[in-house]
């Protein structure tokens, strides 16, 4: 007797565009002891990034993602926690941890180094010993906004100063020092200028409102060659 015909496969649609569905009729094999293990070595947990950047206290961090916004995604491949800068004579510290990706804090040290201290005692002949700063990572769309562009805070790639604390017990403000024809006020205009020599963005006072307080510095790719760089 012949046997009876075989259903056609009916197609499903996936219940979110992660699933993938190979098959309705045919359920999937089960791998042998030896394929699992295999598969439990290759799929383990990733691991901190390793990266040594001179003169700089690194925490090492794990990969991480953030949620989804609109068509992008929030998170940071190589994470490192920034925790403060140093060399045979100072220690600069950060008001708070700055997480951020390895590529990131690799310049942003650089141009604390080479440039800021520096900067700070030759127009306030004081050293730097703390930085008021934000996160870096932050999850959300550029200046906080419900929607546009994903902000470079949310991909790790950027950092927010506010002002910085002198070693005597001075303290610069980018609100209020900004523009001012002092001490101060020079040493903001310097080191805003040596910022736009190795960020692709430098925002500040005079970019717009949502900048009077800080400045916004990022590494994020502008035009279709990241050669264009915004300096405001």
């Amino acid at each position: 007797m012949a046997s009876d015909p075989v259903p056609p496969v009916k197609p499903i649609t996936p219940t979110s565009p992660h699933d993938f569905i190979e098959g309705v009729d045919i359920p999937p094999s089960k791998p042998d002891a030896t394929a699992h293990e295999a598969t439990k070595e290759t799929s383990a947990k990733p691991k901190a990034v390793d990266c040594e950047i001179d003169g700089a206290t690194v925490e090492q961090t794990m990969p991480f993602n953030g949620a989804d916004i609109g068509d992008k995604a929030c998170g940071v491949a190589a994470p490192v926690k920034l925790l403060g800068i140093h060399d045979r004579d100072h220690r600069t510290s950060f008001s708070s941890p700055i997480t951020v990706s390895c590529e990131f804090a690799k310049v942003f040290a650089e141009w604390l180094q080479e440039d800021v201290l520096p900067a700070a005692e030759e127009h306030l002949e004081h050293s730097i010993v703390k930085l008021r700063n934000g996160p870096g990572y932050q999850c959300r769309r550029r200046n906080n906004q419900p929607d546009g562009k994903l902000s470079e805070h949310a991909l790790g790639k950027a950092v927010d100063l506010t002002g910085f604390q002198l070693g005597d017990s001075t303290f610069v403000s980018v609100q209020e020092d900004w523009g001012a024809e002092t001490r101060e006020g020079r040493f903001l205009k310097s080191i805003h200028a040596s910022a736009c020599k190795r960020f692709t963005t430098v925002l500040g006072p005079d970019a717009d409102p949502n900048h009077k307080s800080h400045f916004h510095l990022d590494i994020g790719c502008h035009g279709k060659s990241c050669t264009y760089l915004i300096c405001q």
